[in-house]
C-alpha cells in the first residue's frame, strides 16, 4: 500500500480548502459527507449543541446513544458488556451495514474460526478472509480526563449512521465497527464535573485559571485510582475484567485506543517508538506502517501537525495497543494534545494560538475515519495476517528458546490460583499435572542453573505452542530484552515473580497426560481437627490474614508465634496466629468456621497447647496482636495511584477496615484514635510531606509513635522520615541520579548552616541559602550541568540518553527477605521488588533491616545499568525502627504498584498487621 489513502469523500468547502492550501476548519472537519440521512438525530438535535461544544456527562452520552441506535436499527446496536465501579453500565456501539448487523453470529464464528489454527486450515482461513469483513475496535477515554476522545467517538458513529456516502457504504461492507465510547466513566464524570463546577459563564483560555487545573486526584483514574490503561493483563478493576472478556468474545483485527497528552504537543500515531517487543515488530510492523501512513494523508490533507516514532513505545503489555497486539489485532494508540488542562479552550502563548476541544474531538474524529477506511481497504489482507498471527505464535513455542513454563504450587495455594485465573481470562491454555513430573533442562525465575526436577502434582504447565503463545510468554518469562535505555513504562513485569509463586522455564516440551484447565481452583475453607482450646491460622495464607483481622475487627483476642512450632503432628512457621479460649467469647469456635468457610482459609483447631517442637502456645514468645485502627493519608501532595492501590488492597482484597484521612486534616485529626498511620508516596520525594507537616505536626507525630504508634511511610514518606528531614529515625538516604543527590547535598548544608544560625542567634546568616563554597567540592557521580559526565562533555543530543541511563525506569530486583521478622512472616527467603528510580535507604544500624538488597546480583529482571545496580548493592527495601514504645516502618518504593504484585504487598500487610511486635528478648 503506498500511503496515499483518502478519509473521507470530500466536501466542496473540502475541496476549496485543499485546492487553496488552507487549513479546514474543525466544524469542516467533523462533518465530511454530503449527504446525511435527516431521519438520524446529530448530536445538536439531542444535546443542543455540536461536537466538541461542551463535555458531555455519562448520561447524556449513553441517550444520544440509545437514539441513534432506536434512529438507525439496520445500522446501529448498543451491546451492554459490564459496569464500573460506581455503577455506571459499559457499552459497545457496534454499526456495520444492515447485511453484516443481520449475521453477526455467524460473523462472530467466522472470527473465532482464525484464533485457532490448530482446528482451521490455511485454506479454510484464506475462505473467511475472502468473505468475511473485518473488525475494527475504537476505544475511546480510557483516561477520565484525555476528554476530547469521547465527544469525538459520538461524531464518528453519527456519520457511520447517518452518512449516505458510497465510500462510507463501503466501509460498512468491509468491516463492522465497534465503539467502546467511555471506558472509564466513574474518572470522566470526576473531571466533567470538575470542569463544569470550575468554568465561568464563558470558558478561560487563560492555563492558570482554575478550570485548566485539576484538583486531586483528577480525572484520569477510575474509582480506585487505578490506570486503566495500564491493567489490560494484570485485570485488578472490574472495568478491565470485564472490557477483556468482551474483546476476547468479538475478537477485533484492528484495535486503537485514544488518548491526549500535554496541551503543548501535536498529534501522535503509529509507528510507535522503540523498544518494541520483537514479536510485534516481526508480525504486525508492516501494518504499523501501513496505517500510521493512512493517518499522515488524512492530516496532511488539513494541514494539521503530527508524529510518529517518538516517546510511545510497544514494550509494556498491559496497554491497550501492546495487549491487542500481543492477541493478533494491529493495537494502536493515538495521542491527542489537550488532556485535562486543555478544557474547552486552553491558551498556548508559546505557539501563539488556541487549542479548542473542538479541535481536538476534530483530530480524533479524522483519524478514527481514516483507520476505518484504511481497514476497509485493507480486509482481506488483514485478516489472512491475523490468522497468520496466531499461527506464528504456535510455530514460535515449537521452534523457540522456550517450549513451557511450570508454575509449582506453594503453601498458599490463592497466590497460583489468582495467577492462573490471570492467564485463562486472557485465553491463555494452562494445563495441571495431576501427578508428580519430571521435567528437564529447567531454568529457575531466580536464575539458577538448568537442571532435571521432579515437581509435585499440581503444577500448572503453560505450552506456548498454542494461539495465545505470544501473550502467555511475554507475562511469563523472566524477562524481556530491549535494545534501548528508552523505556516509556517499567521495563519489567514476569507474572509469577509478581506473585512470588515458583516457576520455571524449559525448552522441552511437557510430558503427556495433563489435564487441561478451565476454571482456576478456589480454595474451599474449613477447621482441620476437632480441637476447641486453640486455632491456629498459618499465615502463609493471605486468607489467613482475612480471618485474623476479621477477628480482631470483632475484637476477638489473637496472639502470634515468633518461633515455629509442631502441633498434633502439624508444623507451622513462625508468624502463625495463635487464637486461644481465652479470654474469648464462646462462640469463639463456630465464628472461625465461618471465617475460614468465608475466606477460604485452613485453621487448625487443638485441645492442646503443649507443643510436640518448638515453644509451647503460653510463651512469652507468642505476643498478643493489638487490633489495628487504621489511618492512610490521601490527597495533595499523595501520588494517587498508590493511594488507590492501597485502598483497594485493604478492602477489596483484604476486607481490612481504614480511615482514610485527607492530609491537610493531619494537623487536626487526634492520633491517638489511631494506632498504625500510612504515608503514601508523595509528590517531589518528600518535598510534599515537608510543605505539609510543619514542626508543630512533626513533634505531634513524633510524640505518637513514641507512645506506641506504628507508622508506615513509603518512598517519600520514608525520606520524610529519615534523620536529615524530620529526625523521627536515625536512618539516612541518598537519591539515585546525580542532580537529585546533589540538590539533597546542598539542601542538607544549608538546613545545618541555618540551624546553626538559629541556634547562635544571628540574623544576618539566618535564613541563607546553601554556603556557595559547599558546591565547589561535587560528590561522586555528580555534576555542575547535565553536558558533563565523568570529567567528559558530551553532545547535547545524547543528553537524553544521559539521562536515561542515570534512571532505573520500573526494574525487577532481587531482594533478600528475613522470614523470621515479622514483616517476613509466611513468606520465603528471597524477593522481587520493583524499583523506579526510587531513593535509596542505608542499612540501619540502630533498627533492623528485614528486605535489602544483596552486595552482588542485584537485578533480576528489565534494565539497570552496572554503575546503579553497584548504589543500590547492601542498601535497605524495608527497614523498622524503634522510636519509644512505637515503630516506624519504611519503604524505599511502593510495595503496591498497580496492585498486581502479590509479593511486596504482603510485605505492606504484615507492616500494619505485624509492624508492632517484638521479641521480649531483643528489647
Amino acid at each position: 500500500m503506498t500511503g496515499r489513502c483518502s478519509v473521507v469523500r470530500l466536501s466542496f468547502v473540502f475541496a476549496l480548502a485543499a485546492a487553496l492550501s488552507l487549513p479546514a476548519s474543525a466544524a469542516d472537519m467533523l462533518s465530511p459527507s454530503v449527504n446525511y440521512n435527516p431521519s438520524i438525530p446529530t448530536i445538536k438535535a439531542v444535546l443542543g449543541y455540536t461536537a466538541g461544544e461542551a463535555f458531555t456527562p455519562y448520561t447524556d452520552l449513553v441517550r444520544y446513544y440509545e437514539r441513534l441506535a432506536a434512529s438507525a436499527p439496520d445500522r446501529v446496536r448498543m451491546e451492554k458488556y459490564g459496569r464500573s465501579v460506581e455503577g455506571r453500565d459499559l457499552y459497545l456501539v457496534i454499526i456495520t451495514s444492515p447485511a453484516n448487523l443481520s449475521r453477526l453470529d455467524a460473523l462472530r464464528a467466522a472470527w473465532d474460526k482464525l484464533n485457532d489454527p490448530r482446528v482451521t486450515t490455511p485454506a479454510e482461513a484464506q475462505q473467511i478472509a475472502a468473505r468475511t469483513p473485518t473488525l475494527v475496535w475504537l476505544s475511546y477515554n480510557i483516561h477520565g480526563n484525555e476528554a476530547s476522545s469521547s465527544e469525538a467517538a459520538m461524531q464518528v458513529a453519527y456519520e457511520l449512521a447517518a452518512s449516505q456516502e458510497a465510500n462510507v457504504a463501503s466501509w460498512l461492507e468491509n468491516c463492522v465497527i465497534i465503539i467502546d465510547p467511555l471506558m472509564n466513566p466513574d474518572g470522566r464524570e470526576r473531571y466533567v464535573n470538575f470542569y463544569r463546577q470550575t468554568m465561568g459563564a464563558k470558558p478561560r483560555s487563560d492555563r492558570f485559571a482554575a478550570e485548566h487545573q485539576e484538583r486531586w486526584p483528577g480525572g484520569r483514574f477510575n474509582h480506585y485510582l487505578f490506570d486503566l490503561n495500564r491493567d489490560w493483563a494484570w485485570q485488578s478493576q472490574p472495568e478491565s475484567v470485564a472490557r477483556v472478556a468482551a474483546f476476547r468474545r468479538w475478537s477485533p483485527q484492528v484495535h486503537v485506543d485514544f488518548h491526549e497528552m500535554g496541551a503543548g504537543s501535536t498529534y501522535y500515531f503509529a509507528p510507535p517508538a522503540k523498544p518494541v517487543l520483537p514479536e510485534l515488530a516481526a508480525q504486525l510492523g508492516k501494518w504499523y506502517d501501513i496505517y500510521g501512513r493512512a493517518n499522515a494523508a488524512a492530516f496532511d490533507k488539513f494541514g494539521q501537525r503530527y508524529f510518529t516514532k517518538e516517546s510511545f513505545d510497544l514494550l509494556y503489555p498491559s496497554y491497550g495497543d501492546s495487549w491487542p497486539s500481543l492477541n493478533g489485532a494491529v493495537g494502536m494508540t493515538y495521542e491527542q494534545a489537550g488532556g485535562g488542562a486543555g478544557g474547552l479552550v486552553v491558551e498556548l502563548p508559546e505557539q501563539e494560538r488556541r487549542l479548542t476541544l473542538r479541535d481536538r474531538a476534530a483530530n480524533h474524529f479524522v483519524s478514527s475515519l481514516a483507520t476505518i477506511e484504511t481497514s476497509a481497504k485493507n480486509r482481506e489482507a488483514r485478516l489472512r495476517d491475523y490468522f497468520e498471527f496466531r499461527r506464528a505464535a504456535i510455530t514460535a513455542g515449537e521452534k523457540g528458546p522456550v517450549r513451557t513454563f511450570y508454575l509449582v504450587p506453594g503453601k498458599d495455594g490463592e497466590r497460583i490460583s489468582r495467577l492462573v485465573e490471570l492467564l485463562l481470562r486472557q485465553g491463555i491454555e494452562v494445563k495441571r499435572a495431576e501427578r508428580e513430573i519430571e521435567a528437564e533442562d529447567l531454568s529457575s525465575h531466580w536464575g539458577e542453573a538448568a537442571k532435571t526436577r521432579r515437581l509435585p502434582a499440581g503444577t500448572y504447565v503453560v505450552d506456548l505452542a498454542q494461539p495465545a503463545g505470544f501473550l502467555a510468554r511475554t507475562l511469563l518469562e523472566r524477562e524481556v530484552k530491549a535494545d534501548t535505555v528508552f523505556f516509556y513504562d517499567v521495563s519489567a513485569w514476569s507474572a509469577p515473580l509478581a506473585a512470588d509463586v515458583e516457576a520455571y522455564s524449559s525448552p522441552k516440551p511437557a510430558a503427556p497426560g495433563l489435564a487441561a484447565v478451565k476454571q482456576a481452583p478456589v480454595a474451599q475453607g474449613r477447621v482441620e481437627g476437632n480441637g476447641e482450646a486453640v486455632f491456629i491460622i498459618a499465615t502463609e495464607q493471605f486468607a489467613g490474614l482475612r480471618v485474623h483481622s476479621r477477628l480482631l475487627e470483632e475484637n476477638f483476642k489473637a496472639y502470634v508465634s515468633l518461633r515455629p512450632i509442631k502441633l498434633n503432628g502439624w508444623q507451622f512457621s513462625g508468624g502463625s496466629v495463635i487464637v486461644v479460649r481465652e479470654g474469648n467469647p464462646p462462640s469463639l469456635k463456630q465464628r472461625i468456621a465461618e471465617l475460614a468457610k468465608e475466606y477460604g482459609a485452613v485453621v487448625y483447631a487443638s485441645n492442646t497447647l503443649l507443643s510436640e517442637e518448638g515453644i509451647d502456645l503460653g510463651s512469652e514468645r507468642v505476643r498478643f496482636l493489638r487490633k489495628p485502627r487504621i489511618a492512610v493519608v490521601m490527597d495533595s501532595p499523595v501520588v494517587a495511584p498508590t493511594y488507590g492501590a492501597i485502598w483497594h488492597l485493604l478492602e477489596q482484597r483484604m476486607d481490612i477496615p481504614f480511615t482514610p484521612v485527607r492530609a491537610e486534616e493531619l494537623r487536626n485529626i487526634d492520633l491517638r484514635a489511631y494506632n498504625v498511620l500510612v504515608l503514601p508516596p508523595d509528590s517531589g520525594e518528600g518535598r510534599g510531606y515537608n510543605r505539609l507537616i510543619d514542626k508543630a505536626l512533626a513533634s505531634r507525630i513524633s510524640d505518637w509513635v513514641k507512645e506506641g504508634g506504628l507508622l508506615v511511610a513509603m518512598r517519600g514518606g520514608a525520606v520524610w522520615a529519615t534523620k536529615k528531614k524530620s529526625g523521627l529515625t536515625s536512618v539516612t538516604y541518598r537519591f539515585l541520579r546525580p542532580e537529585d543527590e546533589q540538590a539533597r547535598l546542598e539542601e542538607e548544608r544549608a538546613s545545618e548552616k541555618e540551624k546553626k544560625s538559629d541556634e547562635s542567634g544571628s540574623k544576618q546568616e539566618k535564613g541563607a541559602s546553601a554556603d556557595p563554597s559547599a558546591t565547589e567540592k561535587k560528590p561522586a557521580g555528580s555534576t555542575d550541568s547535565a553536558k558533563e559526565v565523568d570529567g567528559r562533555l558530551i553532545k547535547y543530543a545524547d543528553r537524553e540518553e544521559q539521562k536515561r541511563r542515570e534512571e532505573i525506569p520500573g526494574t525487577m530486583l532481587a531482594a533478600v527477605l528475613d522470614n523470621t521478622h515479622p514483616l517476613g512472616f509466611g513468606m520465603g527467603e528471597r524477593l522481587a521488588v520493583l524499583n523506579d528510580t526510587a531513593p535509596i535507604l542505608e542499612l540501619t544500624a540502630k533498627g533492623e533491616n528485614p528486605v535489602y538488597f544483596p552486595k552482588t546480583g542485584v537485578k533480576l529482571s528489565g534494565f539497570v545499568t552496572p554503575e546503579n545496580e553497584k548504589k543500590l548493592a547492601h542498601t535497605a527495601y524495608v527497614i523498622r525502627e524503634r522510636v519509644g514504645r512505637g515503630n516506624v516502618v519504611l519503604f524505599a518504593d511502593s510495595p503496591v504498584f498497580r496492585g498486581f504484585s502479590d509479593a511486596t504487598s504482603r510485605l505492606l500487610l504484615n507492616a500494619i498487621l505485624f509492624g508492632h511486635v517484638h521479641d521480649p528478648n531483643l528489647q
